[in-house]
């Protein structure tokens, strides 16, 4: 009988430990996965573009705003109440220098938690550099 039991135990240790190593391996194939995915979604997209902008309407909730294109690149606070919001989009030219040839700006205007105007800029960069006038 003592062997019996002495097997069984041998047996469930074995086994469980096998189980462990098991939940191991999986929760570290597990992570590494997330930690991909995280790392795959947390390069640098414009959180406003042209379609962005062109679906947001006047009237929409502040709330919305932020929830829907994340936060605004910078806030603007007027004396009148009024809380001005900026989005940047950039597109840069070139892998070495990564340099910006043309930005957009999209501006919303928020009054009592709503949307009651919008603008847009765009800003090209000039394709040389000015020379020293003499």
């Amino acid at each position: 009988m003592q062997d019996v039991l002495l097997f069984l135990r041998e047996t469930v240790n074995e086994l469980g430990g096998k189980l462990v190593k098991k939940l191991v391996h999986l929760w570290g194939v597990a992570a590494l996965a997330l930690f991909g995915f995280g790392c795959a979604h947390s390069q640098k997209k414009p959180t406003m573009t042209i379609e962005r902008f062109q679906e947001t309407h006047i009237g929409m909730s502040e709330e919305l705003l932020v929830k829907t294109y994340g936060p605004p690149f910078n806030r603007y606070y007027k004396d009148d109440g009024l809380v001005i919001y900026e989005y940047v989009e950039r597109f840069s030219m070139g892998s070495a220098e990564r340099r910006i040839v043309e930005s957009r700006r999209y501006y919303f205007t928020i009054k009592d938690g709503k949307i009651i105007s919008k603008q847009m800029s765009t800003r090209n960069q000039p394709a040389y550099e000015p020379m020293n006038e003499l």
